[in-house]
């Protein structure tokens, strides 16, 4: 969880420190773009968590999928196939792609590195000599079947509708089952009963904010189109709102988020301070004063940043500066500043959950109500699902289901962790690696198909170059160990939205490209360095608890 707490904090940190600089960032266009994108992103390192959680890697991602897309255009297009009988043509030739390295590696013993470089080389150069190096596209007589990449369901507020629901009955489930440890004799801990009670009232705030789309009336009609499949054609519901309608979810998220964030805040800080002062009185000083930086920041520094110019000079007392290295300067500054005010919350959360197991208990919610107090900031409720987003979404809940729910998900996080040990306890390891390899095969076969249809231009040269490295960086930032053994499908969905958010970030504020992969480097390794260092004071904390405990007399003793 704390893993997963991080990422999460770093995707909020280039989230706030690139809408300071440049508001536009929150924009329903440019939140549209970079949801669809994260999305497609995401399908490929759910794939390759797969194969990083056994202890290995898969570097044909990216050849995958442009063998993928230039394969259904192909057979679509080219050779006249249903685009049902294209699409499973395709999948199954992924999956096949899968179970060769996974036989590969287990039958013949290689090594997963080698195996996929040298897939990464072969698939790449077979869809060149496929094509003849043609560009492919399924031109205009396709819309039905591109609808799976650029169709757009629904609102983000129904997501939020949905998504409440579904947490307020997981909630229900949760406090009936409390009661019934509570009836048993277990369970009857107050910070138990907190986190058993946030979960549904956080359900029933998501379902207010996303029903509120809906107050001021409707239209329906008949629906647009979502996808054609064999001739079918799936249609949307065909509610239409007003412009006014479709913003009242981000009030109702600004005010409500705000109006229970106080409350919980004072609850959080309040247990904390009575359990542990002294641990909580640093981190929450730090807190106030990064937060006072920050609101100096926006009054007076991000003015001067919007307003310079390139080609402008600036005096700064007696030097002359340009334009450019004025916003650059004041860039950091701001980049400084809101790193410390998300560091220091982070430390916050950390000390006062260690102070008071109430507190602990009371941070998903608090939490929740403060991302919805931002999110009210921004137009996201008025913007449309990007379908890809909506396939992410259901392939997570898939995935995270069979990792962490059937046997199997276990065998995979066993195998990474010792494989010998794995394989005595009985555990048919060979099999479980082809399977993983098969997964992340699936997956860049499913992302294959829908970056083709995205673009509807595949250059077989460069489609999908250097994808599989976005696609591994995302699941380790994500929390994957690349020793394996460790991951979590949610932290993985969360990298991938970091990368793309960063990408975007880049974009907006106006950086160098040729700066993209250097500061992407340097974020991944940075995430990197922090779980290292984590992971030490962690396990020397405890340690100290240990020795503690062994250094206290027995109860009774003189």
């Amino acid at each position: 969880m704390n893993k997963i707490l991080g990422i999460f904090g770093l995707l909020i940190f280039v989230c706030l420190f690139t809408t300071v600089l440049n508001d536009s960032f929150v924009g329903q266009y440019n939140l549209y773009n970079t949801t669809r994108w994260s999305a497609l992103f995401g399908i490929l390192s759910i794939g390759v968590a797969f194969v990083i959680i056994t202890g290995g890697i898969d570097l044909s991602i990216g050849s995958v999928v442009g063998l993928v897309a230039c394969l259904l255009p192909m057979l679509v297009v080219g050779q006249g196939y249903s685009p049902t009988a294209a699409v499973i043509i395709v999948m199954l030739t992924a999956a096949a792609i899968g179970l060769l390295h996974g036989l590969l590696i287990t039958r013949l013993d290689l090594q997963p590195f080698v195996v996929t470089l040298c897939g990464l080389l072969f698939y790449r150069g077979f869809a060149r000599w496929l094509t003849d190096d043609d560009t492919l596209g399924f031109g205009q007589d396709h819309d039905g079947l591109r609808l799976l990449a650029i169709g757009k369901p629904c609102s983000w507020a129904t997501m939020l509708l949905g998504g409440g629901v579904c947490l307020f009955l997981y909630g229900l489930w949760k406090l009936r089952r409390l009661r019934s440890e509570i009836d048993s004799g277990d369970g009857q801990s107050d910070a138990n009963k907190i986190s058993a009670w946030s979960i549904p009232a956080i359900g029933v705030l998501l379902a207010v904010a996303g029903a509120s789309r809906f107050c001021l009336g409707w239209d329906s009609g008949p629906g647009t189109t979502l996808i054609e499949v064999a001739g079918y054609r799936i249609r949307s519901l065909g509610i239409e709102v007003s412009d006014a309608a479709a913003m009242m979810p981000s009030t109702v998220m600004k005010y409500a988020g705000t109006f229970l964030f106080v409350p919980t805040l004072v609850l959080f800080l309040r247990w904390a301070w009575q359990s542990d002062a002294r641990r909580v009185k640093k981190p929450l000083a730090l807190v106030l004063v990064s937060l006072v930086l920050l609101a100096l920041c926006v009054w007076q520094l991000v003015p001067l940043y919007r307003s310079a110019g390139g080609d402008d000079r600036w005096q700064v007392g007696a030097i002359i500066v340009s334009g450019e290295m004025l916003k650059n300067t004041l860039m950091m500054i701001v980049f400084f500043v809101v790193g410390g005010v998300i560091g220091s919350v982070g430390w916050l959360i950390s000390a006062a959950g260690t102070a008071s197991k109430k507190s602990k208990a009371l941070t998903p919610a608090l939490i929740a109500t403060g991302v919805m107090a931002l999110l009210g900031q921004t137009q996201l409720a008025a913007t449309m699902v990007p379908m890809p987003m909506l396939i992410m979404i259901a392939l997570a809940v898939v995935a995270a289901i069979f990792l962490n729910r059937t046997v199997y998900g276990r065998y995979l996080l066993a195998l990474g962790r010792n494989e010998e040990a794995a394989r005595y306890s009985g555990i048919n390891t060979k099999r479980m690696i082809v399977v993983a390899y098969v997964l992340c095969s699936l997956a860049a076969g499913l992302g294959g198909i829908l970056f083709a249809l995205d673009v509807n231009s595949v250059q077989p040269s460069g489609f999908g170059n250097f994808y599989e490295l976005y696609a591994i960086a995302a699941a380790v930032l994500g929390g994957c160990s690349l020793r394996g053994g460790e991951g979590n499908i949610l932290g993985v969905v969360i990298g991938a939205a970091v990368m793309r958010v960063l990408y975007n970030a880049i974009n907006i504020l106006g950086i160098s490209t040729k700066l993209e992969f250097a500061i992407i480097g340097m974020v991944i390794l940075a995430g990197a360095i922090v779980d290292v260092v984590v992971k030490r004071i962690v396990a020397k904390r405890a340690v100290l608890a240990a020795e503690v405990v062994d250094t206290e007399p027995p109860v009774g003793a003189d």
